[in-house]
Parts: C-alpha cells; structure tokens; sequence
C-alpha cells in the first residue's frame, strides 16, 4: 500500500479512535447525569410540598410485595406500556365508525430494560387518581385514544398512590391492583429505533385485523 494511503488511513482513524474512546462514553456520563438530577428536582419538588417521598422504587418491587405498599403514596419510575384491545366488529352509525371498541384503554408501568411477557405480573395498570378512570378514553367517533401527554415506551417517573385489593379466602394474591397516578414526569423519551419498530409492529397487527372476522385487535 502506498505510504500516502497508510498516512490518510492513520488520519482518519486516529479521530475516530478518540471519538469512540472519549467523546461518546463522556456524552453519556452527562446524559445519565443530566436525568439523575431531573429525576431529583422531581422528588425535591415533591418534599417541598410536604410529601413524604420513597424513591428508587420500581413496579416490579410493588408487585411482588403488594400488601405492604396498599394504601400508600409512593414514588415509581418505569417505562410506559399502552395495553391491546378488542374490538367487536359491529353496525355502527356514521358519527361512530368504532361503536365496537371499548371507550378505555389501560396504561401500564413496567420496569426499565425488561421484556414484558404475556401474562406475568411485570406490568402495573395505573388509574387517574381524580377520576378513578384509566388514562386513555376513546376519542368520540373516533378508533384513537386520548392518552394526554404520555409516551408509549419512555421512561416516567410517576408519583401516585398504590391500591391492592385485599385477596379473596384461600389466595395469596390480590385479584384486583393498580397504581392511582397523581403527578409525573418524563426522564427518557423513546428513541427514533424504537418508534420506528412500535409504528411497523403496530402496521403489522392492523393490517392481520382486515383478515379476521367477529373481533379485530387494535395493539
């Protein structure tokens, strides 16, 4: 190789290596200090109003020991699940297209850096703490939801109350549990990789319900 190649190799690579090396590991120090301390002027403004604040907690933690938590104002930090729901397929009039749908959705709160599985107990549905209904409520003539503000799948930090109801005679676990949420507030936006695949997963699954009948699913 000509010795004016290997000079323009070593040029090239040389700022890459200091790039890699220092540059980025430092740009994600300041980030992750950057949402430590959003996430502490969070819990901070919580004390100055007088709240009694138990930080560090995570829904799986919640779970796991419900009794202990029922009843109780607490402060948890996950990321943001938006539940599936079935729809019936129906004669509706014109001003309600989706008549079939049911007018709630759930939002869920699941532990950062988990992958959810079907059925287990990683997800906790949480509730409006004013209205005692879910957080997303179908928009009139309409197949969307309006969640408000929240993001599926950013990270929140979210400051409510817990509620477990007491589990029936010869049971261990409560039948009937949630998470009255009274105040949040964002810590991670989803990345664009992430958006991306929800928006084509979410293609997909519309797509499959055209070839269904009685019922469809909107993810």
């Amino acid at each position: 190789m000509p010795e004016i190649f290997k000079t323009a190799r070593k040029k090239f690579l040389i700022p890459l290596i200091i790039v890699f090396s220092f540059v980025l590991p430092l740009l994600f120090l300041i980030l992750g200090i950057v949402i430590f301390k959003a996430s502490n002027r969070f819990a901070q403004s919580l004390k100055e109003e007088g709240i009694k604040v138990e930080e560090g907690l995570i829904p799986s933690q919640i779970l796991k020991n419900k009794s202990k938590y029922h009843q109780q104002k607490i402060l948890l930090r996950g990321k943001i699940d938006l539940s599936p729901i079935t729809c019936e397929k129906k004669e509706c009039p014109t001003e309600d297209s989706c008549c079939g749908c049911p007018n709630e959705r759930d939002l869920y709160l699941y532990d950062a850096g988990t992958i959810l599985k079907t059925g287990g107990q990683e997800k906790l549905k949480m509730k409006d703490i004013f209205t005692g209904k879910a957080l997303c409520q179908r928009r009139t003539g309409s197949c969307d939801y309006n969640c408000g503000d929240w993001i599926k799948g950013a990270l929140y930090d979210v400051y409510g109350r817990f509620f477990a109801e007491p589990a029936p005679p010869g049971w261990q676990m409560s039948l009937n549990y949630y998470f009255e949420v009274e105040n949040k507030e964002l810590v991670k936006k989803i990345n664009f990789s992430e958006n991306f695949g929800n928006f084509i997963n979410e293609m997909k699954n519309k797509w499959s319900n055209f070839k269904t009948s009685g019922q469809y699913v909107l993810p």
